[in-house]
């Protein structure tokens, strides 16, 4: 089932689809690094963007959350142990994916203008968004021009994170025994992918299962969106408990 959501920075509207067995298969053999495996991902099943590598590089992790929340959920659940020398205990973490983007919402900075479309100034000095392509090419901290001092590319850098705030962060908790603060560092694309592999982990079992019982080809189990192929395999496994 599609659910449209916002991508913060560049402000598209977007809409991920529920995942076949064909991009389960592409989370669990990866593409490259963590972010290039999700733009592969994001171009197979959000639909509402023509071109992924111009896109604020912030969008990629929203992404990355959208679609673990029709693949998953809207809630993500953690956990962590309070870290008090005498106390130890496990803290649950729990926030949805709707309010962590919209804590994350881009503010405007003051004395940034756009004299052209994607390119703003401050202090004179012009400077755009790091994209995507940035981050994969690894060039994040070539988007400032030239000639700025040091106190202006500090106004920039602040001026970046109200534009197109990144979503890697703390996030904080509190332990109900002792009360001390925690704190665990919050990767969107690292945990997102994580959280998939996991899920996507029964889908070589369930081509085993749905082949054996039918005796569909791969191809046509993994074309399969993953709702129904889990309710094929529950079907299968119902019979066998009955014979």
């Amino acid at each position: 089932m599609d659910q449209v959501g916002i991508l913060p920075a560049s402000r598209c509207r977007v809409a991920p689809r529920e995942p076949s067995g064909e991009d389960e298969l592409l989370v669990l053999d990866g593409a490259g690094t963590a972010a290039e495996t999700m733009v592969a991902l994001a171009s197979r099943l959000v639909s509402g963007v023509d071109e992924w590598l111009e896109l604020p590089a912030a969008d990629l992790a929203a992404a990355a959350l959208l679609v673990r929340r029709v693949w998953i959920g809207r809630t993500i659940r953690t956990d962590a142990l309070c870290p008090a020398p005498d106390c130890g205990e496990r803290i649950d973490i729990a926030f949805s994916v709707d309010d962590y983007l919209e804590h994350h919402r881009p503010r405007s900075y003051r004395g940034v203008t756009e004299p052209e479309p994607r390119v703003y100034e401050l202090a004179g000095t012009r400077f755009r968004v790091p994209t995507i392509g940035d981050l994969l090419a690894g060039t994040l901290t070539a988007c400032i021009g030239e000639g700025a001092t040091p106190a202006v590319e500090r106004r920039i850098e602040r001026a970046l994170e109200a534009l197109a705030p990144p979503l890697s962060g703390a996030l904080a908790g509190v332990c109900p025994e002792c009360g001390a603060t925690v704190e665990l560092w919050f990767e969107p694309i690292d945990y997102t992918l994580a959280e998939l592999r996991e899920a996507a982990a029964p889908l070589f079992q369930h081509v085993h299962e749905l082949a054996s019982a039918y005796h569909w080809s791969e191809q046509a189990i993994l074309a399969l969106d993953r709702r129904r192929r889990h309710r094929y395999v529950e079907l299968v496994r119902e019979e066998v408990v009955v014979l």
